[in-house]
Order: structure tokens, then C-alpha cells, then sequence
């Protein structure tokens, strides 16, 4: 995942402040801190050719500025290709996480109940909540992903909580797992979860925890491309991601760590599964104090009765 953007990953200068708000020109916008709005910031990297920030004031990092929304679903286009990839590798991949997720919501949701899982890819979360006897249904951006799971017979639905009509208080369960970097506005989308969500309703999140790991390796003078700018917006530490919640209004927000991925590759497999394990036995010791910076993890949160 090394880049070739020689742009140096980390300057004590951010530049002259940008506007906030508005169109910079060549489909771009400016924005303000999502988490608490402050529009002072430090910069932390340059990927691809974008700026990744971190707000002065709460320290929520984000892309700045980013594609507008119409030039980022033509970009989508790409990242999202409309043809069959190779569904057994993405179930391989995220196997123990899913099964883990399904377990905890099974523990904390009333049996039986309703689950959205947006971002449902080929449907192998549903799988796993319509074995332990939950309606599942999801919603994807991808055509091949959708028709895929349909025909596994799975109610699936393509779009985005701005495209497809819920009505309020539709569901017990809501799951994103990998999607809110995705999100230009998270804290909409998390407005939008709970309005769909019936009262003392659960949500499951999955969030990659990138900035730990690219601060280590600037140290160690290796580019990287790890934040993968423009498709992943933001990057929320334990933190930021509970600051979020709470400003949308969910309660009890808890952050652990909830297995560990499984890439294919071995090199990749072999760093991803130590350090979740290192990650999971300090979770562990810690009786759930210390939820390991620069690892994926889950955060659950209800909204209140």
C-alpha cells in the first residue's frame, strides 16, 4: 500500500487557512470539523494529491478539502466497479469480525428483531443475524453486491440513507461496518441512523483508526497511502467517534476492540492478526480500559428510550 506521492507526509506549516464551506474550484469543497465545528486545523499528511487534517480544537481528522459530492460518485464509479469480485475472499476476510458483531448484538438485542445492515456488500453479515434468528435486511451502493445477496434471498436495497425512503423507527438494529470514513457527513448519517431506530434501538460500528499508524511511519520515513484520501474522509479514534455519537444523540457509547480481519495476503495477514491479538489481550488485561490506538474496532451505542 505504499504510494508514490513524494509530498512529504508531515510539515509543521498547514499553508494559508482555506475557506470554509464552499466550492474551491475543480469539483472541490471546503469543510468544517464534522465532530465540533471548529474550522482552525493542523495538517497531518498529504495523500494523493488531498490534504489530511486534524481539527485544532478536538482533534477529529478528516480530509480537507475533498471532492464535492457529485465528483465523488463519479470517483465511485471506479472504486466500486460494477462487475463480480470475489465474494468468498470478502467473507473470508471479515469472518471472525462479523461473527463477533452477531454474537454481541444476539447478547443486547431483543431476539427476533429487525437489523439494517448498511453497507450489506454480498449480505454474509445478514448470514450470520439470520442464523440467530433476526430479520436481516440491508443496503448497498453496489449493483453486484445488491444483486448478489438478493439472490441469496436477502431483502437488500440499492443506495444511501439519502436515496432510499425509511420510515421512522423501522428497525432494532442498525450496522455500518467500514462506512462512516466513507461518509461526508457523518453526523448526519448518524442522525438519519437514529431516526430510523426504534427507541432504546442499537447501533453496531465498525471504524478503521488510521493516523496512529501513518504518525509511526512518517517517523520511520515510509510513505504510505493508508488513509486511501479521497474514498475514506475521516479517521475516528475511540474518542472522536464517541463525541459523535453523543452529539447525535445516542447514549452509553462503548468502544472494543470485536475481532480482528483477515487479509489474503500473508505478510499483510501475519501484521493484521498480530497486532489485533496484541490489541484484544491489552483490551482484555485491561478490563476494557485500553482499546489499542491504529486498530479497527467497534463502537456500540443505543438510541434513548
Amino acid at each position: 500500500m505504499t504510494g508514490a506521492n513524494d509530498t512529504p507526509l508531515f510539515s509543521k506549516e498547514a499553508g494559508p487557512p482555506l475557506p470554509r464551506n464552499i466550492a474551491t474550484g475543480s469539483g472541490e469543497i471546503s469543510v468544517a470539523c464534522n465532530v465540533c465545528g471548529a474550522s482552525e486545523e493542523r495538517l497531518i499528511a498529504v495523500q494523493n494529491s488531498y490534504r489530511v487534517v486534524a481539527c485544532a480544537q478536538c482533534g477529529f481528522v478528516y480530509v480537507n478539502p475533498r471532492p464535492d459530492e457529485k465528483t465523488l460518485a463519479g470517483l465511485y464509479l471506479s472504486y466500486l466497479p460494477d462487475k463480480m469480485e470475489d465474494p468468498e475472499s470478502w467473507q473470508d476476510y471479515m469472518k471472525t469480525v462479523f461473527s463477533n458483531a452477531a454474537a454481541e448484538i444476539a447478547r443486547r438485542a431483543p431476539k427476533g428483531g429487525s437489523v439494517l445492515d448498511i453497507g450489506c456488500g454480498y449480505g454474509f453479515f445478514l448470514d450470520e443475524m439470520r442464523e440467530r434468528g433476526f430479520a436481516a435486511s440491508g443496503m448497498d451502493v453496489s449493483k453486484t453486491a445488491v444483486g448478489y445477496a438478493a439472490k441469496r434471498g436477502f431483502d437488500v436495497r440499492l443506495g444511501t440513507l439519502d436515496t432510499v425512503a425509511l420510515a421512522d423507527g423501522s428497525f432494532d438494529v442498525v450496522t455500518m461496518f467500514y462506512v462512516l470514513e466513507h461518509i461526508p457527513d457523518p453526523l448526519k448519517a448518524l442522525l438519519q441512523v437514529k431516526r430510523i431506530l426504534r427507541p432504546g434501538g442499537f447501533l453496531l460500528l465498525r471504524l478503521p483508526h488510521t493516523t496512529p499508524i501513518v504518525k509511526a511511519l512518517s517517523v520511520l520515513g515510509i510513505n504510505n497511502n493508508l488513509y486511501d484520501p479521497p474514498f475514506h474522509l475521516n479517521d475516528f479514534s475511540a474518542a472522536s467517534i464517541k463525541t459523535l455519537l453523543q452529539k447525535a444523540g445516542f447514549t452509553g457509547a462503548h468502544t472494543f476492540i470485536g475481532g480482528v480481519t483477515r487479509p489474503p495476503e500473508d505478510l499483510k495477514r501475519a501484521v493484521t492478526l498480530g497486532f489485533g491479538l496484541i490489541a484484544e489481550a491489552l483490551y482484555m488485561l485491561s478490563f476494557g480500559r485500553i482499546a489499542m490506538p491504529g486498530v479497527a474496532k467497534n463502537t456500540t451505542a443505543y438510541k434513548p428510550r
